[in-house]
Formats: C-alpha cells, structure tokens, sequence
C-alpha cells in the first residue's frame, strides 16, 4: 500500500515537472499553451498553431532568411525533421580552396489539421496542405495537396482522403 502511494506521488511531481517545463519552453519561443512539444528541439524562425503536438526527438529548423510554419491542430509523430534550409549543390561542404559551405533557403509550411508519422523528413520550401495526411518514413520533397495521402522515399502519392467529413466541403 506505502508502495503504491508512493508511485503515485513520484509520478504526480514528474507530471507537474513536465507541465512546468513545458509552458517555459513555450512562453520563450512566444507559442500558445495549447501547443504539446515532447522533448524535441524548435531553431530558428518557426511558428505553431494552437493545439498542435510534435512528439519526441522531431526537429524543427529555420534558416536565418526563411520560416517554417506549422498549422493549428496537427499531429507530429516522433523523430520527424521540418527545416527551411539545405546545403547548396555548388559548395555542399567546405574544402581545401572554401572554408564555407553554402546554404539554400525556402519557407516551408505545415497546413491545419495535418496528420504526420513518425520518422518523416519534410525538405526545405515544401507546403503540406490541409488535412494532409503523410506516413510514417516518407521524405517530403515535393508540394503535398490538401487532403493528399502520400508516403514512401520520395514521398509519392497514394490517394486523397475522400474519408475525411471535410473532404466534400
């Protein structure tokens, strides 16, 4: 009985610990409350829309002249990587001759209520549209449409979610 009361308190205080970091996580990178990020890393010029969650380990990386933008009500699965940047083909690494490697930048953008599956890798300058739908693995290269189902490296598309309520509005 002592065991079990005990339990419960410990997990109580982690709970309330985690409640308090995260809404100090939130308040320095200026995001509403509603927003759930588990332990994973926001850089740069990134904005959230409310009741979105991102799960552990994902990524979310701006350059310094480009944005990436998440909707409201999206759900991030695990290990997944945003970014507006990229290496540049013509100085991809530094060498003997450059001591600098180039940088290309584009905004990238999540719409609302977009679904997306663990370990997915979403390039620079793409846009998701609404109600999109991504599985888990993809590597986003190309424009996603609303309501588009898509998956697979590249990610390709493998039907539009006539399912969803909103699709025939």
């Amino acid at each position: 009985m002592l065991k079990k009361m005990i339990y419960l308190l410990v997990n109580k205080v982690v709970r309330q610990a985690r409640d308090y970091q995260l809404k100090n996580r939130l308040k320095e990178l200026g995001l509403s409350e509603t927003i759930n990020l588990y332990n994973c890393d926001v850089f740069g010029n990134v904005s959230i829309g409310e009741c979105t969650y991102i799960a552990s380990y994902s990524v979310l990386s701006s350059g310094e002249k480009s944005r990436v933008s998440i909707g409201k009500h999206c759900a991030i699965g695990s290990h997944v990587t945003i970014t507006s940047k990229g290496h540049d083909l013509q100085y991809p690494t530094s060498d003997e001759e450059h001591s600098i490697h180039k940088h290309v930048e584009a905004d990238t953008t999540v719409g609302d209520y977009v679904w997306i599956g663990d370990h997915v890798f979403i390039k620079h300058g793409v846009t998701v549209g609404n109600y999109a739908v991504i599985g888990a693995n993809a590597v986003v290269t190309k424009d996603v449409k609303p309501f588009e189902v898509v998956g697979g490296v590249p990610a390709r598309h493998i039907r539009f979610n006539t399912e969803h309520y909103r699709y025939k509005a």
